[in-house]
């Protein structure tokens, strides 16, 4: 029943034309990430680092610190469908300025206007 409902949710995601951000670990960052991918770096299950390419279309790579100890620090959380979810927002202040929430795997702009 699970997969039904993995299968059905990429479907209807798929349909909308929506991209589900889903993480992949690594221990290193891989030369040519791949959109629609957050890449968790690190090694023995900790993790220091999380990347993906911006989901605006300017394809620049968005590196966040996920260090509790250095800041500024966003938090990571895995879903079982390997979809991700990153708190706080997402805040470019350079290139594109895009600003964004990733919640389980899908992006939520933020209005521009404030």
């Amino acid at each position: 029943m699970r997969f039904l409902r993995r299968l059905w949710g990429r479907l209807r995601d798929w349909w909308a034309g929506r991209i589900r951000y889903r993480s992949t670990r690594v221990t290193e960052l891989p030369d040519s990430p791949r959109p629609g991918r957050v890449y968790l770096e690190g090694e023995r299950g900790e993790v220091w680092v999380a990347a993906l390419i911006c989901p605006c279309g300017c394809g620049e790579l968005i590196q966040l610190n996920l260090q509790p100890d250095q800041r500024p620090r966003w938090g990571v959380t895995e879903h079982e469908d390997g979809a991700v979810t990153i708190t706080p927002s997402i805040w470019r202040h350079v290139g594109c300025r895009s600003h964004f929430f990733l919640r389980t795997g899908l992006v939520a702009w933020c209005d521009s206007s404030r």
